[in-house]
């Protein structure tokens, strides 16, 4: 039997992921921050079942954790496409196409090379992956030029540093493996 929730019990608790920059101080305190929320639902669920505040104990709270929507914490958007294109990995994108002029490649011989190199080859899954890439490089913002400031400095710094080559897409393949580990959930239970 199923049961159905209403009100705050039915929607999740919503995260915006994390900076990209985030100290380990602050990625602690982001994953704490849904704690008051989660304590606040305990409350309407108990009361949702005629129980007292205090008879919460470790299974309720595995139980509510594994089945009440209300209890999910979702990180990012709700339901929908997933954002691929971000101003950042667009930014990412330039960055790239520039590495490559530097070497007297053409933008579009550059867009068709990068179609074939990771991370651009998952995010361009079709043969005319470098027409895709060009008309992505085109439509840089005002935040993504702010990312491509950014990502210059950074890849500029982790050169001067040692702690990457001087080869075109090396500073994008960093940079997405950096993203990728951050972001990836850690279980809290």
């Amino acid at each position: 039997m199923t049961r159905k929730y209403k009100g705050d019990l039915a929607k999740p608790i919503r995260l915006e992921p994390p900076g990209l920059l985030v100290t380990p101080e602050q990625q602690e305190a982001w994953l704490d921050a849904p704690l008051p929320e989660l304590s606040r639902k305990m409350n309407l669920l108990l009361e949702e079942y005629g129980l007292e505040a205090g008879a919460c104990t470790a299974a309720v709270w595995s139980l509510a954790l594994d089945h009440v929507p209300g209890f999910q914490v979702v990180i990012g958007k709700g339901p929908g496409r997933e954002t691929v294109w971000s101003p950042c990995t667009r930014a990412l994108l330039v960055l790239s196409i520039e590495e490559l002029q530097v070497l007297g490649i053409t933008i579009t011989e550059a867009c068709k090379r990068l179609a074939c190199e990771e991370p651009w080859a998952s995010l361009v899954k079709h043969s005319n992956g470098g027409q895709v890439l060009r008309n992505e490089s085109t439509r840089l913002d005002d935040e993504g030029r702010g990312w491509l400031s950014l990502h210059r400095d950074f890849r500029n710094c982790l050169m001067r540093a040692g702690e990457m080559p001087d080869e075109p897409g090396a500073f994008a393949r960093k940079f997405r493996h950096l993203i990728d580990v951050q972001h990836r959930p850690k279980n809290r239970q």
